[in-house]
């Protein structure tokens, strides 16, 4: 998905941009730091990730890097509610975890297929200092 798939994407949902915040690899899409991602991860307030199970087709995607379920909305939306970004962006109107939050958990969570990556991000948030 490139920066316009996920905005038209979140744009056909009646998600409330008050109650979740974009993470991951669309985070990165969005702030135009990575050019497509396979899915949106949003972060949602306990709350609001009961919502999200009640309201919308959700099928259990799998136990997360955190130890909790995590849920997909039409194979397309991914969420949990166990990482929440200290800092965010607004882009489109859509909360989106900062690229330092977006290095944070990707350090945190230390996967071998994000070492490129955080090198990359690292050198950014060099950069910006």
């Amino acid at each position: 998905m490139t920066k316009k798939d996920i905005i038209e994407t979140l744009n056909n949902y009646t998600l409330d941009k008050d109650k979740f915040i974009i993470i991951s690899g669309a985070a990165l899409v969005l702030q135009n730091f990575s050019n497509q991602t396979h899915d949106i991860d949003i972060w949602a307030s306990k709350d609001y990730y009961e919502y999200l199970l009640s309201n919308f087709n959700c099928e259990f995607d799998r136990i997360n890097e955190f130890g909790n379920k995590a849920f997909m909305i039409d194979d397309v939306i991914n969420f949990s509610f166990d990482f929440c970004p200290n800092n965010y962006v607004y882009i489109n109107g859509y909360k989106v975890a900062s690229l330092r939050d977006c290095y944070n958990v990707k350090k945190l969570l230390n996967r071998d297929k994000d070492k490129k990556l955080l090198l990359k991000l690292e050198k950014e948030l060099n950069k910006r200092l």
